[in-house]
């Protein structure tokens, strides 16, 4: 079950379950003054969000582990461990896992949206990678995006 919450409280350490990936808050926008947000993310083959842009901020994926296929624009980057990836404001982009799983660190400014993962997702006290979900999600779950979407300034392609 997603949790929604109307404000983040967001503290660095925190462990969570973000649709099929498990996210450590590392360094969060409160600490930074609102600079940036850096989240530990585990990520699952077959979870990733569709096409989209963001309005307000750019992303940076540093790969630990595993291998992603970046689709940004018109622009494709197979991104194994050591790779960067800087996924810009207003370009739309997508990503796949292409490995099992992948592991990476995400780079966020300003740090604002980790609000965004923060809000659709729930604890995860054991710290391991949840289980993938089973089908499409649940109506109130497409709800809860859209409307953070749209908070978030979150446009899907």
């Amino acid at each position: 079950m997603i949790t929604t919450h109307t404000k983040t409280a967001v503290q660095a350490g925190d462990v969570r379950n973000h649709h099929g990936h498990l996210m450590t808050f590392r360094v969060t926008n409160e600490q930074t003054n609102g600079t940036f947000a850096l989240i530990d993310i585990i990520l699952r083959r077959g979870c990733e969000p569709p096409k989209h842009l963001h309005e307000r901020e750019d992303e940076l994926f540093f790969i630990q582990e595993g291998v992603m296929r970046f689709t940004i624009g018109e622009r494709i980057i197979d991104a194994k461990a050591g790779d960067t990836v800087f996924l810009p404001r207003m370009i739309p982009h997508a990503f796949e896992v292409v490995t099992p799983t992948a592991k990476a660190l995400l780079y966020l400014t300003p740090g604002q949206f980790e609000g965004f993962f923060y809000e659709l997702s729930e604890e995860a006290p054991e710290g391991v990678l949840p289980p993938a979900p089973q089908g499409p999600p649940p109506a109130e779950a497409v709800q809860a995006i859209m409307e953070a979407s749209a908070r978030y300034g979150i446009q899907y392609a």
